[in-house]
């Protein structure tokens, strides 16, 4: 996980997707944005690491 400029982007391995979440001032979330189609891993192990900028 990680946040940037009041967004928070949560990786996925075993769903093989990459979720976007604006975060409120009360520290609320909404999803903002679903990039699909990653590599899945049954097990959680694999696709390790996410950059945003």
């Amino acid at each position: 996980m990680t946040t940037s400029d009041g967004f928070l982007y949560v990786q996925n391995a075993t769903a093989g997707n990459v979720q976007g979440y604006e975060v409120g001032k009360d520290g609320s979330l909404k999803l903002v944005t679903t990039v699909e189609g990653l590599p899945k891993f049954a097990d959680g192990i694999g696709m390790e690491g996410i950059a945003a900028s």
